[in-house]
C-alpha cells in the first residue's frame, strides 16, 4: 500500500471514530436521571405515595430495547404519578451504554427516580456511564418526612466498599425511619439470596442501630415478603425480566408468588408507618382508567388487581397548574369504584370536590417548597388560598394532563400499618389537571451544551488527522 493511500485509510478510520464519539456524546444526558427526576416533596402531607420496581431487565440481555411488560409498568407509573419512582436492580440487560439510555428516556418525566444497581447493569462494565446517566452506585435520600431512603450497591466488594456503605446508614439519621434498597436479597430466603458474608456484616450493623423499617430488594424474579424481627423484607423482581418457578415450597413465615409480573404501590405516612400492595402487571390485571370529562372534571374507574387476584385500592395523584401554582389532589379510588374529581379556580381561590373517601389536595408555587398549601375535605370538598406569586404574569388557568389512556389496576382499601405487621395493600397514583388548554407532561431532553468542549476536541482530531495526512502525502 502506497503512503498515500495509508494516509487516506488512516484519515477515514480517525474521522468515523471521532463522528462516532460525537454521536454516543450527543446522546448521553447532560444530567443524570437521579439528578433531572429531583423535585421538592413537602413535608406537611398526610402520607406519600411511592412505587417499586425490580428485574425488568429483557430475557436476551443483548436487546438494547427493555420488555413489553416494562413499558406497560413504566404507563402505569406516570399515570400514578408517584411523588418518588424506586428501582431494585437488573434495569438493563448488560448495562451497555445504550441499554442505560434507552433506560433514561423510558423513565424520564417521573419525580424522584432512585435506582439500585443490579449485576446485570454491571455486566458490561459501563458502572461510570451508569453513575454519570442514572444514579450514582449508593446514595441515600431524606426527602420523605419521617424516612430516609438508602440505596445501597450490593455488587460491590465485601472487604472495602460493602462495609463503607453499611457503615455510613445511620450516619445523622436523626429520628427518620429508613427504608434499605439493595438488589441480591437477604430474605426471604429464595434460594438466590446475597453471599453469607455481606448479608451478615448487614444484618449485625442492623441488629445494633436499629432503625430498618422496610428493605426492598430484586434480583430474584418473583415476589416475596416476610416480616422477621420487626422490618418488612420485600423481594419485587417482576418488571419485566423472565420470570423464576422456585422455591416450590416457601420458606416459614413468607408469602411466595411465582411467575406473576408485577409493581409494588408504597404509601409512607409521617409518623413512619407504611402500607403497601404488590400490584399484578400485564394482560388480565385490570383496569385504571382516567377520564376528563370536561374543563375541570375527571372521572377515576379502577378495577386494577393485586398479584392476588384480588381488588386493589389505587391512589391516584391528579396535577393540575393554577396561575403559577402546582395543585395535587391525592386520594385513594377503592376497590372496583368510579371516582370523579372536579377542580375549579376562582383567581386565587381553588375549589375541589370529590367523593373519594380518603384524600387531600395541597399546592406548591413554582419550583416547589417544603411546605405546602395543604388541605383536608370538609363534606367532600377541599378549598385552598392561593396567593398571587412575584413571577406570576397571568391568572390564566392551564393544564397539564398524562393520563387520559386506559391502564390495568386491582381494588383493595388501604389501611395504615406499622411495621410490626405484615399487612399488605396497594396504591397507585395519577397526574391530570384542571381548566386551561392541554399540555405535555414535563419530559427531560438530553442535553449536549455539557459535551461541547469534547465534540470542540473531536473536531480538532479530525483538523489535526488531515493536516498530518496532507503533509505525509506531500512528503512522498
Amino acid at each position: 500500500m502506497s503512503a498515500k493511500s495509508l494516509a487516506l485509510l488512516s484519515l477515514i478510520v480517525l474521522v468515523a471514530l471521532t463522528l462516532s464519539l460525537g454521536q454516543a456524546l450527543a446522546q448521553q444526558p447532560a444530567h443524570s436521571l437521579y439528578e433531572e427526576s429531583r423535585t421538592i416533596i413537602p413535608d406537611n402531607l398526610p402520607w406519600y405515595p411511592v412505587v417499586v420496581i425490580g428485574d425488568n431487565r429483557p430475557t436476551n440481555v443483548n436487546n438494547v430495547q427493555l420488555p413489553p411488560i416494562f413499558y406497560m409498568v413504566v404507563n402505569e407509573t406516570k399515570k400514578i404519578y408517584p411523588v418518588a419512582v424506586i428501582g431494585t436492580g437488573d434495569h438493563t440487560g448488560m448495562g451497555t451504554q445504550e441499554q442505560i439510555n434507552v433506560l433514561y428516556n423510558a423513565l424520564k418525566g417521573l419525580q424522584n427516580v432512585w435506582l439500585a444497581l443490579g449485576n446485570h447493569d454491571l455486566d458490561a462494565h459501563q458502572e461510570k456511564y451508569w453513575t454519570e446517566v442514572i444514579a450514582p452506585d449508593h446514595y441515600h435520600v431524606d426527602d420523605i418526612p419521617g424516612w430516609r431512603v438508602y440505596v445501597l450497591n450490593s455488587e460491590c466488594r465485601l472487604s472495602m466498599q460493602w462495609k463503607a456503605q453499611v457503615n455510613t446508614i445511620w450516619n445523622n439519621l436523626g429520628n427518620r425511619s429508613l427504608i434499605l434498597v439493595f438488589h441480591r436479597p437477604i430474605y426471604p430466603k429464595v434460594e438466590h439470596n446475597l453471599d453469607p458474608e455481606r448479608a451478615n456484616y448487614l444484618l449485625k450493623k442492623i441488629s445494633q442501630n436499629d432503625h430498618v423499617k422496610i428493605v426492598l430488594q430484586g434480583h430474584w424474579h418473583g415476589y416475596a415478603a416476610e416480616m422477621r424481627n420487626g422490618i418488612e423484607w420485600i423481594i419485587t423482581g417482576g418488571a419485566g425480566a423472565p420470570l423464576y418457578d422456585y422455591p416450590k415450597t416457601p420458606p416459614d413465615n413468607a408469602t411466595i408468588v411465582l411467575e406473576r409480573n408485577h409493581y409494588i404501590v408504597l404509601i409512607l405516612y409521617p409518623n413512619q408507618t407504611f402500607t403497601y400492595e404488590p400490584i399484578l402487571a400485564g394482560n388480565g390485571s385490570g383496569e385504571l382508567v382516567v377520564t376528563r370529562i370536561n374543563s375541570t372534571a375527571y372521572k377515576i374507574v379502577n378495577t386494577k388487581l393485586n398479584i392476588f387476584k384480588k381488588p386493589a385500592w389505587i391512589p391516584v395523584r391528579l396535577h393540575v397548574n393554577i396561575s403559577g401554582w402546582d395543585v395535587y389532589a391525592t386520594l385513594i379510588a377503592p376497590p372496583s369504584s368510579t371516582i370523579v374529581v372536579n377542580i375549579q379556580a376562582n383567581g386565587y381561590d381553588v375549589i375541589i370536590t370529590s367523593n373519594a373517601t380518603n384524600w387531600y389536595a395541597y399546592a406548591t408555587p413554582p419550583g416547589g417548597t417544603n411546605k405546602a398549601v395543604v388541605g383536608k375535605p370538609v363534606n367532600g370538598v377541599v378549598e385552598l388560598k392561593l396567593y398571587k406569586l412575584q413571577t406570576t404574569t397571568t391568572t390564566s388557568t392551564t393544564t397539564t394532563i398524562t393520563t387520559t389512556t386506559t391502564i390495568t389496576t386491582t381494588t383493595s382499601q388501604p389501611t395504615t400499618t406499622t411495621t410490626s405487621t405484615a399487612t399488605t395493600t396497594a396504591a397507585q397514583t395519577q397526574t391530570t389537571t384542571t381548566t386551561g388548554t392541554p399540555s405535555p407532561a414535563p419530559t427531560t431532553t438530553p442535553s449536549q451544551a455539557s459535551h461541547s468542549w469534547m465534540l470542540w476536541a473531536s473536531i480538532a482530531i479530525i483538523i489535526a488527522a488531515i493536516i498530518v495526512a496532507l503533509l505525509i502525502v506531500r512528503k512522498k
